[in-house]
């Protein structure tokens, strides 16, 4: 057939097609119908008009064909109602009895508070504390039992209480990783602190007005602690009982899904607080009022964490959990530009970790050897407690202290080991998703210690909340400083973030709040017992007074925080990596489009 009678036989189609394209509000059974027709078009005029403006035509119409049905395919579901609606409540029916394990240690916990405070008064104070008990005693003879609510500012007792439950609940998930021991460790601490400070009431003859008081807030607050149990009980299953999987493949799978109930209950201590800090200080209100919302908060815990996944279990679940799909780990190949969810990107984030740590991990060690060595003259008093005067300070301590500056050569110092980690994580990913070897760039390098140390100047010059807001959209900065690494072509760096970052916000506060879920998690470790023992063994070992013995264990003790840092930052820079390939490509489909040229369709 001529070109000029194929193109007169099927012009009105095509023009129809352009029409459907530009049309805001595009039917889909015509998308699917007019996709079909043109790409068989394209086909043809592949096989028999190669070489003429034609195929040009049709493969720019099948472009955005493409684009158009990878965005709904993508977006189809809605992510957010499906993990409350779909993921969640699956794997709480996965971990159901992880989840009855942890409610019956805390139970058995509670009860042997109770047994211990009735046989042995001075059990509570060595519980409770001193303070507190004598405290409560004056408050009890002054006539208001329940005055302790009421002494703090409510703002402040909210962000103290919801951060102090926090750090309980992600202790109590986190130590999961030691086989689940340190998770029941701190549910039998707590359960047995839960059954005294009850009993304590009780003893008195203040049951009914100390329950209706405690619970409020309480119903939600103690359900969380025994969901993050189970969390940690699930996090450790993986290392336990591995199964048919690797034990490194069974741990990843159940990290993930005990992240999620993490992710889940996080919410619960943020209203727990709410109560705590604003309504129970009310305890003048009405008994069957308050009787009222704590049953609402139980029928809320059993409705949606047990209940529900009952009836949808029953019913049958509309997709399967995604983290089952775990593949070989340590010969499985990346692929850069899919399209991936916020899961996957953390797999394959932790997968290039692991096969690249090689290059990225002596990096690490040296520039926190090199740092924590210039720390040592300037802390006299890194061995000793520290003490933080905002909250937010303690919350991220190990943290913050990597980030801590206190002066200009503390900046430039924190500013060139930061562009040094994730500079070189940056090439290392380019050199392995272009099959490259690694070069060094001065231009890039400028580039990336110049926005760290914008960001350690402004830490230093902005103290309080603006140093947190920095932490938390470390993301977006490491996606921008991403695309320093990127072939543009004629798009600037800046229409580069906004392709990616800047239009698909939502997931990036996403991934970063799953990230830093998963560094705190990873520094609360690091700050457990076991690592304070060996410092004090370490202490022992040295004389108080010999200054060059004292260094080497101040040096120790700032290394391991330091390090803390420094390990997680290539997580979060392969992650931005990974996430701006994925985001460019459901803004552009390019890969797809790649594709596209490289289908022979004459062979379909």
């Amino acid at each position: 057939m001529k070109e000029t009678r194929f193109i007169a036989q099927n012009k009105e189609k095509w023009q129809e097609s352009e029409r459907l394209l530009k049309e805001s509000t595009k039917d889909p059974e015509k998308i699917s119908t007019l996709f079909t027709q043109v790409v068989d078009d394209l086909s043809y005029s592949r096989t028999y008009y190669p070489n003429r403006s034609v195929r040009v035509y049709l493969n720019k119409i099948a472009r955005e064909y493409f684009s158009i049905l990878s965005r709904h395919q993508k977006g189809k579901r809605n992510i957010f109602m499906s993990f409350w609606l779909e993921e969640l409540p699956q794997i709480m029916i996965f971990s159901r009895k992880p989840m009855l394990v942890s409610l019956f240690v805390f139970l058995l916990a509670v009860a042997i508070g109770v047994f211990s405070a009735a046989e042995d008064p001075q059990f509570t104070q060595s519980i409770l504390g001193d303070r507190y008990v004598e405290m409560t005693k004056e408050n009890i003879a002054s006539g208001d039992p329940m005055a302790v609510y009421k002494k703090s500012n409510q703002v402040d007792m909210f962000l103290g209480i919801t951060l102090n439950n926090l750090n309980v609940a992600f202790r109590t998930f986190v130590f999961g990783i030691f086989f689940s021991i340190g998770t029941l460790g701190i549910l039998l601490y707590n359960g047995i602190m839960v059954g005294c400070f009850q009993y304590f009431f009780i003893e008195r003859g203040l049951f009914v007005e100390s329950a209706l008081t405690i619970w409020l807030h309480g119903t939600l607050e103690i359900s969380s602690i025994i969901l993050a149990g189970g969390a940690g009980l699930v996090l450790g299953s993986g290392l336990l009982f591995p199964g048919t999987y690797t034990r490194l493949q069974a741990f990843q799978l159940s990290a993930m899904r005990s992240l999620k109930i993490m992710l889940g209950i996080s919410p619960i201590f943020v209203i727990a607080g709410l109560i705590e800090s604003f309504l129970t200080r009310y305890t003048e209100v009405p008994d069957f009022l308050r009787l009222f919302l704590i049953l609402l908060s139980a029928a809320f815990i059993i409705g949606y964490f047990i209940v529900y996944p009952w009836l949808k279990s029953r019913s049958g679940f509309a997709h399967p959990l995604e983290e089952e799909k775990i593949t070989a780990g340590n010969h499985e190949t990346l692929q850069y530009h899919r399209i991936k969810s916020n899961a996957e990107i953390l797999k394959d984030a932790f997968l290039f970790y692991k096969q690249q740590a090689g290059r990225i991990i002596p990096w690490v060690i040296v520039t926190s050897a090199v740092l924590a060595i210039t720390h040592v003259p300037m802390n006299d008093v890194i061995a000793d407690a520290r003490i933080y005067e905002e909250w937010w300070q303690y919350f991220f301590s190990s943290l913050y202290y990597a980030l801590d500056v206190k002066n200009y050569e503390m900046v430039i110092l924190a500013s060139i080991a930061s562009a040094i980690i994730s500079y070189r994580t940056f090439i290392v990913f380019k050199s392995e998703k272009e099959q490259m070897k690694i070069s060094f760039k001065l231009g890039k390098f400028s580039a990336i210690l110049l926005i760290s140390l914008g960001l350690y100047l402004m830490m230093f010059w902005i103290e309080g909340f603006a140093t947190l807001i920095l932490i938390l959209s470390f993301l977006f900065i490491l996606i921008f400083s991403y695309t320093f690494f990127v072939k543009r072509g004629t798009t600037s760096i800046w229409d580069n973030f906004q392709e990616s970052a800047g239009a698909r916000t939502g997931q990036v506060f996403g991934l970063q709040f799953i990230l830093l879920l998963l560094s705190f998690s990873f520094l609360l470790i690091l700050s457990a017992p076991l690592i304070y023992m060996y410092s004090s063994m370490l202490q022992w070992n040295f004389s108080e007074g010999d200054a060059w013995t004292q260094s080497i264990v101040r040096f120790f003790e700032s290394f391991v925080k330091i390090i803390s840092f420094y390990l997680v930052l290539p997580i979060f820079t392969i992650s931005a990596s990974l996430l701006f390939h994925s985001l460019q490509e459901i803004a552009s489909a390019q890969a797809l489009k790649n594709d596209i040229d490289k289908t022979d369709f004459t062979q379909a």
